[in-house]
């Protein structure tokens, strides 16, 4: 039987990662660095908060990347980012979400249309890292 193994803030690759403004492929890019977090909760909300107000910002980029690999997401967290993105939206253009299983995607297209009214810039979801920075500075409206 496996022992599943309890994380501490010291032990998570993810808290220690920062998340910045990135130039790449012609455009700049707020990356959100909230992967590697497992089932820490508290410290994936507290990370996402604390770096809200830098993405809320004139001067942030209007595309972000929101890794979320190998963090455990769920309903409270799901909904947290995605209306406090919607209040945010202002200054966004575009937003990909990396590393989101399909339970989770579909929980995620479910918390946008309930938020509709308030998003006004795209969503996507890509597994690929690369490939989710190619999408927001390719096609750009």
């Amino acid at each position: 039987m496996f022992e599943r193994k309890r994380h501490t803030e010291n032990s998570l690759a993810g808290i220690n990662k920062k998340s910045f403004a990135l130039f790449f492929a012609g455009g700049e890019i707020w990356a959100e660095h909230l992967d590697a977090m497992y089932d820490q909760k508290e410290l994936v909300l507290k990370k996402f908060h604390g770096d809200l107000s830098k993405i809320q910002r004139p001067s942030s980029p209007g595309l972000v990347v929101i890794n979320l690999d190998e963090t455990v997401v769920d309903m409270e967290i799901a909904e947290d980012i995605i209306s406090s993105l919607a209040k945010s939206s202002q200054y966004l253009r575009k937003v990909v979400f990396v590393g989101l299983g399909w339970k989770n995607r579909i929980q995620m297209k479910k918390l946008t249309s309930k938020y509709e009214s308030e998003i006004h810039f795209i969503i996507n979801y890509v597994n690929d890292y690369e490939k989710a920075k190619l999408w927001l500075v390719h096609n750009r409206e």
